[in-house]
């Protein structure tokens, strides 16, 4: 039994996929489509953006029930919200969403002294917790694996404030070493000597 049946250019049975729909159908529904656009454009004056879209699938739909076509709406939504969207484009109305200007990025350095307190702070306590939980100096990997942190956490909420991303820097990368370097003579005394560069 076949999952599709038509009769005089009308679906009367379908497998409830878009792609049942022959060729000449689907251009008769963009065609309604347009036409829907084209007339909501003249009426209203503006293009239907977001909730105003609907309005014409539902008219689109509409015109598609008294021709006794039937499609399942959500695939029938999908297809028509997206020919809407290309006649949105393409219209003379339309004016592209403004593009979020990416806050400039820069080292430690470049910021206020209470946000280089807080990342000092954080670092500290990271290092503390390895050493309280290995009893052995951080390597590099687990500096890289904190700086990460940093970063993912530091620019999700504090360059709002200071109007810039925190990336890592030689002097990021000096500074982790340098407190990596204190806090290890002071936790574990017998290694001081091999903290600068700690074996992987």
């Amino acid at each position: 039994m076949k999952n599709h049946i038509w009769s005089d250019g009308r679906l009367l049975q379908t497998n409830k996929k878009w792609s049942a729909l022959k060729q000449r159908q689907r251009e008769w529904i963009h065609e309604l489509a347009r036409d829907e656009h084209a007339a909501y454009v003249k009426e209203n004056e503006r293009l239907p953006m977001k909730k105003h879209k609907d309005e014409i699938i539902s008219r689109v739909y509409a015109r598609i029930e008294e021709r006794g076509v039937w499609i399942p709406y959500g695939e029938f939504h999908r297809h028509v919200a997206a020919a809407i969207d290309r006649r949105n484009r393409k219209s003379p109305l339309f004016t592209p969403p403004a593009k979020k200007a990416k806050p400039p990025r820069e080292g430690i350095e470049g910021f206020p002294e209470n946000a280089q307190n807080e990342i000092k702070e954080k670092l500290a306590a990271g290092i503390r917790r390895y050493i309280e939980q290995t009893h052995k100096v951080p390597p590099d990997k687990v500096r890289d694996g904190e700086l990460k942190n940093i970063l993912r956490g530091f620019n999700t909420k504090q360059w709002k404030v200071h109007g810039k991303q925190l990336q890592i820097s030689d002097a990021l990368l000096a500074l982790y070493d340098g407190m990596r370097k204190d806090i290890s003579a002071d936790m574990l005394p017998d290694t001081a000597a091999i903290v600068k560069h700690p074996a992987e």
